[in-house]
């Protein structure tokens, strides 16, 4: 049976030396002999124990779990339950990971690229941030009316083209224009906007917040305080 050196073993994997010793001290592979100069000497079992160990390792196994599995003669359902285990760790790892990015993409946004603002307003500007996800509910009840007022708006159109008669929609047109109406007056009396260069929050005119050219979440308005105009975001 062949057998290679320390030095060969690391180079025909592209690992270190130190990377054998260590393995060794950990009792995680052994040399299958020495010789008489104290060289540590390895067989084909030895590189193929390296092989699963160093495939374990790719899979962001601990070295303590890699040494149960090989010392302990664990069967692969074994290795299956800590490989759930791992994957479990990584998703909720990755769902932390979105959300932090998720917060870092909503911090940028409200941030200009040529903002003068000290570094102080960061915590006010991420404690606007979090009060303003309470505005998802305010977004969830708007399109729940909308979606009601639609269902009203296109049943009496198609009415009235059945029935080739005008009435039926000429009759909820007051609901709609009502709708309408209050649907502007109650967003802008909710929401207000963050300036993304001087962080002022602020609330627009009401004709300043109609003309406005704006988003899903932004508006593009003159800040009070700044007078700069951007999309600012809609904060709470």
């Amino acid at each position: 049976m062949s057998q290679y050196s320390i030095g060969e073993v690391a180079q025909q994997f592209n690992i270190t030396v130190r990377t054998l010793q260590y393995y060794h001290k950990k009792g995680l592979l052994l040399p299958a002999s020495t010789t008489d100069g104290q060289r540590r000497m390895y067989n084909e079992q030895s590189l193929k124990r390296l092989k699963l160990i160093l495939l374990l390792k790719e899979l962001e196994l601990s070295l303590d779990d890699i040494k149960k599995l090989l010392n302990d003669d664990q069967q692969l359902k074994s290795l299956k339950l800590i490989l759930q285990l791992k994957k479990e760790n990584l998703e909720q790892d990755m769902h932390d990971a979105k959300r932090t990015v998720d917060t870092i993409n909503q911090l940028q946004r409200m941030i200009a690229q040529h903002s003068t603002s000290p570094i102080e307003e960061f915590t006010d500007i991420h404690l606007m941030m979090t009060k303003s996800k309470q505005l998802k509910s305010f977004y969830r009840r708007l399109w729940l009316s909308a979606g009601v007022i639609g269902v009203i708006q296109y049943t009496s159109i198609v009415i009235s083209i059945i029935h080739r008669s005008a009435l039926p929609f000429v009759k909820v047109l007051p609901l709609l224009v009502i709708y309408g109406i209050g649907i502007v007056y109650f967003y802008r009396h909710y929401i207000y906007y963050l300036c993304p260069n001087c962080h002022t929050r602020f609330k627009p005119g009401m004709w300043s917040f109609i003309k406005a050219r704006h988003t899903m979440h932004t508006r593009k308005l003159s800040c009070p305080h700044c007078h700069e105009t951007h999309y600012c975001a809609e904060v709470k």
